[in-house]
């Protein structure tokens, strides 16, 4: 989430490196971020450092917002080349369609996204999921996956249309991210796999949220 001005910062405590960076593939994948907010950001800023895939572009309104993850994780101060930057998903949607019908003909086009990540508003997640799926790109979609329960029903069609008998051949993925914290993984570990307290008959989780999580994390809905 977006920090607050006063919000504690890494200088406040220790924090956990980040995991290194695997050596590249000759073929690392390519990956669109689809809202360049705190959430694009952070995606943008852990594949660079954590992964072996690149961010080659952004869709993103917001043109200042757009701009700088573009300088920071794409294009540098080089500035964007063709199929590095749009103003939203559906200009790219309209790029990618364009770019693939021109390499069936045999034209010479810029090299595709295999993935993208999907950092939208919250209610915006079913028209850009349903709406790149046609595409048949890997998706990682920011939770929640959607703010309705129609809404995840239609979203799981558009994705596997030949239900029952589909065969997932892309990965999707929501983004809850804390089932792959160091600490969270370790914890499983101990209490799953190595009993260290026994046999577990309930669990009562809170999480303490602070005052500088709580003024943005619980506005974000308008009905």
């Amino acid at each position: 989430m977006a920090p607050h001005a006063n919000s504690p910062t890494a200088d406040d405590g220790d924090m956990l490196p980040a995991l290194p960076r695997p050596a590249m593939s000759a073929n690392p994948p390519r990956i669109l971020i689809i809202g360049a907010g705190s959430r694009g950001n952070g995606y943008a800023r852990a594949t660079r450092d954590s992964t072996n895939g690149i961010v080659v572009a952004v869709a993103e309104p917001i043109a200042y917002k757009r701009q700088r993850l573009g300088e920071t994780y794409i294009w540098g101060k080089a500035g964007p080349s063709e199929g590095q930057e749009f103003e939203g998903w559906k200009q790219f949607m309209s790029f990618e369609q364009e770019r693939r019908d021109k390499a069936a003909r045999g034209e010479k086009v810029p090299e595709g996204v295999d993935a993208v990540f999907i950092c939208v508003l919250d209610e915006q997640h079913k028209d850009v999921i349903m709406g790149l799926a046609p595409l048949g790109l890997h998706i990682m979609c920011e939770k929640p996956l959607a703010t309705r329960l129609e809404d995840c029903v239609s979203i799981y069609k558009s994705l596997l249309p030949e239900l029952p008998n589909a065969t997932p051949s892309k990965v999707f993925s929501i983004g809850h991210v804390l089932r792959y914290s160091p600490h969270n993984m370790l914890l499983r570990k101990l209490l799953l796999e190595d009993r260290v307290i026994g046999e577990i008959m309930a669990i009562n989780h809170t999480e303490p949220v602070g005052w500088w999580h709580f003024t943005h994390s619980y506005v974000r809905y308008i009905f």
